[in-house]
């Protein structure tokens, strides 16, 4: 019984894995791909459309394991459960404590936090007087 029970431990577990190896692999494939077709230097916008189509599948790679991207919006309260605070913005008072600017997107399971974002976050501090 206990042998079983492993042997379909492990046949899930390779199922899951498919996921992720069969989005790595197409990863992979799109990489070699972009790379075939590069015959001259590259200008930054065309570096940065490639790099951000990247990243986009190897995040599409990621949310085949149930795992979904969390981007805060700047101006949105800085919420310490989902957002990692990583430098401060001087601003003024209406806002303290808000989303500057993302610096790396989180990830979360449902309610589980898989990975904060980090974020630069706006601060008010009065003149001392």
């Amino acid at each position: 019984m206990y042998d079983e029970i492993e042997r379909l431990r492990r046949g899930e577990l390779d199922t899951a894995l498919d996921l992720v190896r069969h989005s790595l692999i197409r990863l992979h494939d799109q990489i070699l791909r972009q790379a075939e077709h590069i015959t001259e230097p590259l200008g930054v916008d065309e570096l940065r459309a490639l790099l951000t189509a990247l990243a986009d599948e190897a995040a599409d790679a990621v949310a085949g394991t149930g795992v979904e991207r969390y981007v805060p919006r700047p101006g949105e309260a800085c919420d310490r459960a989902l957002q990692r605070p990583v430098a401060r913005l001087a601003a003024g008072p209406e806002k303290d404590h808000t989303v500057a600017r993302v610096v790396a997107a989180g990830f979360v399971q449902g309610e589980r936090v898989v990975r904060k974002a980090d974020v630069v976050v706006s601060r008010w501090e009065p003149d001392p007087a």
